[in-house]
């Protein structure tokens, strides 16, 4: 029996081992060169009281592409890096045209590093990352608070950050209350529903693309009013896969929603 009990001990341990993907509970200085060639050294944005968020991550990886447009979502949730939060993504092992191919299929806009031209190779040293994706989160006093935010989808990265004290953008100045838009059910098979509050009158637009780029549904001058709005959206024709969904409201500010259609 006792036997037993330090097998399954040992057993807990090694999870819980695998569910920190870093040891560190303390940040690490580094720095890193971004895809545009601007230096991010993390301490700097640490002592100006921002929570910084990191995707590590490789290009290759499967998870990581399914979980990329996630993080973008997250970090435009917390205003794109003009708040009180700062989302960076980190490769693993690819140089700057690998990681630009990689935010171009998945439509990432957050700032990325890339591992071999960035200097994103030493930081996976130094964090002893051992499996991708991997976000964390650090606080501003340099704890790190969370050490593997799994699964990494766009609401449980928004949770943590919220419950870190990030601040979430409310309203927009465009056409959108980016608080109240929904869509549902996502996976799709059939049919998608498009719920939104527009604050103003107007065309509403929606395209739906692959991940080549292709748009392969779309929606154009649909008029909306003030106050709610639906829209539903026959995907049944799509072939299943991960696409984008792309909503506008008078050619305003573009809400874009990762969506799989089963």
């Amino acid at each position: 029996m006792r036997k037993i009990i330090t097998i399954f001990v040992l057993l807990l341990i090694s999870f819980n081992r695998l569910l920190a993907q870093t040891p560190l509970t303390e940040a690490v200085e580094f720095n890193v060169k971004t895809l545009e060639s601007e230096t991010i050294r993390l301490f700097p944005l640490l002592d100006a009281g921002n929570i910084v968020v990191i995707d590590f991550f490789s290009t290759s990886c499967g998870p990581c592409q399914t979980f990329a447009y996630d993080f973008e979502m997250a970090y435009q949730n917390f205003g794109s890096n003009q708040g009180n939060v700062f989302f960076l993504a980190i490769n693993y092992n690819s140089d700057n045209e690998g990681v630009r191919i990689f935010d171009s299929i998945f439509h990432i806009t957050l700032p990325s590093a890339s591992g071999i031209e960035g200097g994103g190779n030493a930081v996976y040293e130094s964090y002893q990352i051992s499996a991708y994706p991997t976000v964390i989160l650090i606080t501003p006093d340099h704890q790190i608070t969370e050490q593997f935010i799994w699964e990494p989808t766009a609401e449980n990265i928004t949770n943590a950050v919220v419950n870190a004290g990030g601040t979430l953008v409310g309203e927009s100045e465009n056409g959108f209350d980016f608080n109240r838009v929904s869509l549902f059910p996502n996976p799709v098979n059939d049919v998608l529903n498009l719920r939104f509050v527009a604050k103003q009158t107007g065309a509403f637009s929606y395209r739906i693309i692959d991940l080549s780029g292709r748009v392969c549904l779309r929606g154009d001058n649909l008029s909306v009013s003030v106050g709610s709005n639906q829209r539903i959206v026959d995907v049944k024709r799509l072939p299943a896969g991960v696409y984008f969904l792309e909503q506008t409201i008078n050619n305003d500010h573009v809400i874009s929603n990762k969506i799989v259609v089963e």
